[in-house]
């Protein structure tokens, strides 16, 4: 099971649950069959002989979405600074500055600038 696989699987998932969930017959209909075609495609790739044809299959998928994964990255690693950190910006030059939180009132010193003001982390 490479990613490729596990993101059909979820997809296969969702697909299923929505089959039920939707009232419009002709919808409902629709979504199961691409329930049974997403299933097929993980079963099949699964199943397949062909390794490296699939792991050339994962490789580009990884390639398409790895802007998506550096993106949720990113969302993750600026809220773990902001628990940690506390954001200033310098009140001469605008240059964002990050201090640890919890240290009570402290100088700040912009480096860009070297202007210097008081803050409460």
């Amino acid at each position: 099971m490479d990613q490729l696989n596990m993101a059909a699987l979820v997809v296969a998932i969702l697909l299923w649950v929505l089959s039920f969930v939707v009232p419009v017959r002709g919808l409902r209909t629709v979504l199961y069959y691409a329930f049974l075609l997403a299933a097929g495609v993980c079963i099949y790739r699964a199943l397949s002989r062909n390794i490296s044809a699939r792991q050339a299959e994962n490789q580009r998928f990884l390639q398409r979405t790895g802007r998506l994964q550096s993106t949720r990255e990113g969302w993750h690693n600026r809220a773990e600074q902001k628990r940690q950190y506390k954001i200033f910006k310098c009140p001469s030059c605008g240059v964002k500055l990050r201090v640890p939180r919890g240290k009570g009132k402290i100088r700040v010193t912009c480096r860009q600038c070297g202007a210097s003001f008081e803050e409460k982390s």
